[in-house]
């Protein structure tokens, strides 16, 4: 179980052979037609991809070509009805699929996504050629999205002073990333790009732009492209860890953390007892937050709320007494 972690994507396409063509020459894909016109995608014989024909809906919408990126859960409902409450929107839901339970849905600022539960989408690699290796949503504002992700898929989202964020899972894995960016640079959309790792960055670029392909960014970390139907993709070079977290990890100074040091040694040369109190009140406003609290181990909200609120209160008692204790003396 992949819980709450990319595991597959696949290609909305205006025209399902001329794709076919394309991605064959790029990646070298083989395509079988899985039935009801959906294709599947291999590379060595090892499923990587999606492609079907855009629906009439987003036709009338002229909405481009779009590959789409897949979370599983182990809770389909109960992630969409999360979701709903936390601002999002709900585009599709399938509880009958043959490949388990799927539901496409919208963040706060319109960026799509597919939640999965089931076995059978395992797609994913960390640095095998042609294969999807990582999942960077693109977005405006990271401020309006980082509440809503956090709470649905219970991630943590560490932000940066370049508007970047990486997103780390329960067990503190780097799974993806969020870049702000204004339109001038990743269009007029909020979206996930989907990476694929590929031996030579410049002959797949060449191999774009002679099936018909175009190029939209060129950077140090990774190379964004897309097909003559106007779908994103990024690639990045294989590397032990082929995502482009493992090439520019930003290091950040933890001022807030040595702020904390001086703080205690001040209370305790000083006898700041008030200090405390505000320690405590921080940690209640940070646990709120997040819906998880910490005493020994980790306590989620959503899965032992009695124990979690019973701790919230705890830090609100002490919090108290360090302002009553003082006032005693």
């Amino acid at each position: 179980m992949r819980e709450n972690n990319f595991v597959f994507a696949d290609l909305s396409t205006y025209e399902i052979t001329t794709s076919i063509q394309f991605y064959s020459h790029i990646f070298d894909w083989e395509y079988q037609d899985s039935g009801g016109d959906y294709f599947i995608a291999t590379y060595n014989n090892q499923e990587t991809s999606g492609l079907y024909e855009t629906p009439k809906k987003f036709r009338e919408m002229n909405m481009p070509s779009f590959w789409m990126s897949y979370i599983e859960v182990t809770n389909l409902e109960e992630t969409v009805q999360i979701a709903k409450e936390s601002g999002g929107i709900i585009e599709l839901v399938d509880l009958t699929n043959e490949i388990g339970k799927i539901a496409l849905i919208r963040d706060p600022l319109g960026a799509g996504f597919t939640i999965y539960e089931g076995d059978q989408l395992n797609s994913r690699t960390t640095s095998h050629p042609n294969t999807l290796v990582w999942n960077e949503l693109f977005i405006s504002d990271l401020s309006k999205v980082i509440p809503f992700y956090e709470k649905i898929f219970n991630w943590r989202i560490l932000p940066s002073k370049e508007g970047r964020a990486v997103i780390t899972n329960s067990k503190n894995e780097e799974i993806a990333a969020i870049q702000e960016a204004p339109t001038s640079q990743k269009g007029k959309y909020e979206y996930w790009g989907v990476f694929f790792a590929v031996e030579n960055i410049e002959k797949t670029k060449k191999k774009v732009l002679d099936n018909g392909g175009h190029l939209l960014y060129e950077g140090p970390h990774f190379t964004a492209l897309s097909d003559s139907f106007g779908a994103f993709f990024q690639i990045v070079a294989i590397t032990s860890k082929s995502s482009p977290v493992a090439k520019s990890k930003t290091t950040i100074f933890p001022w807030k953390a040595i702020s904390g040091i001086f703080l205690i040694l001040a209370s305790i040369l000083l006898e700041w007892y008030w200090v405390w109190s505000l320690f405590f009140v921080l940690w209640i406003v940070f646990d709120i937050r997040s819906g998880k609290t910490h005493l020994f181990e980790t306590v989620s909200k959503k899965d032992t709320p009695i124990v979690y609120w019973l701790i919230i209160l705890l830090w609100a008692g002490l919090s108290l007494i360090a302002i009553y204790y003082p006032l005693k003396r």
